[in-house]
């Protein structure tokens, strides 16, 4: 059996409603012409309704259970079982159909002539509901119906009710098909779209990804033919290269978490040591560019979190302030601690972020960047996120940009 899906529950019950509108309209108005405006018009008549005991009960029972058809359907419509609501309709009122009909006719010598403009509703909106077997079954009941009534009053008049039955159902069919292929052309055109939308989303994520390693294997590089043009064992130089690693292997592991979310470990760590890793992995790329970069904390900076987690976002963000600032220049690093928050605010005086951008930062591949992929923001985010913080920007354009990591202090 083929899962229903959200939207097609959602388009179900917007189906059911109008047919609910139909169906209970076209019930009261056609009753009420029957037994109301009729005898007014025609004095002569006798409402079929008062013709006996028998069948005042019975319609009386058919009147209730048609009314409590409503709040059933509304259950079953939030119990998530739209999609039986219709033939819940369909069987009832046919049902009710026959059973006052047969006994209007039985002990009579009456001709046959009845039906009621109900039946056309099923037929000619039973293509809302864009479902083949809802149709068959309908036009199948609708016959047998007539037919059975048919055998019972011994008329053959029921033939003419049929013909017109069929032909109304093969109107319907026409139109029922043409909704059925519209919406198949719909689904594949948005099969194709989606397809298309896929291998573009993998192409940047592989250009985010070879954007994100690429600077740690180039250093890594460097240093390997600097060691060889060396020719001998290079502490300083082995340490940066372990952390180059560290580096590519918590890129790595943050990739895997936007593909598949993992519960991280919270446990207590320093900030401070976080920053000083960062710092000392850039340190070198810093003094290159002719940038400072000055780390003040008055106090501990005790938090819950991962610390290989908060390391990527720390450098992500530094990484960031060291491009804003092609020209050189410093950038501050420093703790602000309350009871609520414990803060690490990295404040660059570089180029700054357009305000109309600062709330797009958070977004999948959104750069600000000539050459930026925003696989970096957007990680950041996500690692604070599970932190249970917040990322703060405030930027000015031509002045700076302070990035405000934002942890829950520890009670």
């Amino acid at each position: 059996m083929v899962p229903r899906t959200k939207i097609d529950v959602k388009e179900e019950k917007k189906a059911n409603t109008l047919f609910f509108v139909l169906f209970y309209l076209t019930f009261i108005l056609f009753d009420t012409y029957r037994f109301g405006i009729r005898p007014i018009l025609n004095p002569d008549s006798e409402p079929v309704i008062f013709s006996s005991l028998t069948m005042m009960i019975t319609y009386i029972v058919i009147y209730i259970v048609t009314a409590a058809l409503f709040p059933l359907s509304i259950y079953l419509s939030k119990k998530q079982k739209p999609f039986v609501v219709k033939y819940l309709f369909f069987f009832v009122f046919l049902a009710g159909a026959l059973t006052t009909e047969m006994v209007e006719y039985f002990g009579t010598n009456n001709v046959y002539a009845s039906g009621s403009p109900v039946e056309l509703v099923f037929v000619l909106f039973s293509p809302i509901f864009v479902d083949r077997m809802y149709y068959f079954v309908i036009v199948i009941g609708l016959v047998c119906k007539y037919a059975l009534m048919g055998i019972f009053t011994f008329s053959p008049e029921v033939a003419f009710p049929i013909m017109l039955l069929l032909l109304f159902s093969v109107v319907t069919f026409i139109i029922l098909n043409r909704f059925i292929s519209y919406l198949k052309a719909v689904e594949k055109s948005y099969e194709h779209s989606s397809h298309n939308e896929k291998l573009a989303f993998i192409g940047r994520i592989a250009t985010g990804v070879t954007h994100e390693i690429k600077n740690p294997l180039t250093s890594l590089k460097g240093f390997v033919q600097l060691q060889e043009d060396e020719q001998k064992y290079n502490q300083k130089h082995s340490k940066i290269m372990l952390q180059e690693l560290d580096r590519l292997t918590i890129i790595v592991n943050d990739l895997m978490i936007l593909g598949k979310p993992q519960a991280i470990n919270l446990k207590s760590i320093d900030l401070y040591e976080c920053v000083r890793y960062v710092v000392d992995l850039f340190q070198q790329e810093a003094e290159n560019k002719q940038i400072t970069i000055y780390t003040h904390f008055e106090e501990q900076g005790q938090v819950l979190g991962d610390a290989g987690r908060i390391k990527q976002v720390l450098l992500n963000i530094l990484k960031n302030a060291i491009e804003a600032m092609p020209s050189g220049g410093e950038v501050r690093i420093k703790l602000v601690k309350d009871q609520e928050w414990t803060t690490v605010q990295i404040i660059d005086r570089g180029i700054g972020i357009p305000e109309k951008d600062i709330p797009n930062l958070e977004k999948a591949f959104y750069s600000t960047k000539e050459n930026g992929t925003g696989l970096g923001l957007m990680v950041s985010y996500k690692i604070i996120e599970e932190h249970r913080g917040k990322i703060r920007i405030d930027s000015e354009v031509g002045v700076g940009t302070t990035f405000s990591l934002c942890f829950p202090t520890p009670n």
